[in-house]
């Protein structure tokens, strides 16, 4: 038997391996920066939500009128124009309706 040395090449076909660590590294990283970002976002938005809310409560415990029947004024529009509450007038006064403003022509 003869005794063979054999040398090992990386073969360079495309990326080494340390390259190609590299390059995967730098891959992910960027993958990672969009998702941070917009974690952030919706932790800001989440807080901007518990902010307003809590004033909303804040201003509803000390308002002297919690409640829109007992609101002088709609109690007037009833009397005067509205007709009675839950009614056909007062729907189709006191309701909005939506509109696509992308399917109007002109």
């Amino acid at each position: 038997m003869s005794k063979k040395t054999y040398d090992f090449v990386e073969d360079s076909f495309f990326l080494s391996r340390r390259r190609f660590m590299a390059v995967g590294a730098a891959f992910m990283a960027a993958l990672a920066l969009p998702v941070g970002w917009i974690a952030s976002r919706i932790q800001n938005r989440n807080e901007y939500i518990k902010a307003r809310t809590a004033g909303l409560y804040k201003d509803d415990a000390i308002a002297a009128l919690r409640v829109s029947h007992a609101n002088p004024a709609v109690a007037k529009y009833y009397e005067e124009f509205g007709g009675e509450p839950l009614g056909h007038l007062s729907h189709e006064l006191l309701h909005t309706h939506f509109v696509d403003r992308t399917k109007l022509k002109g």
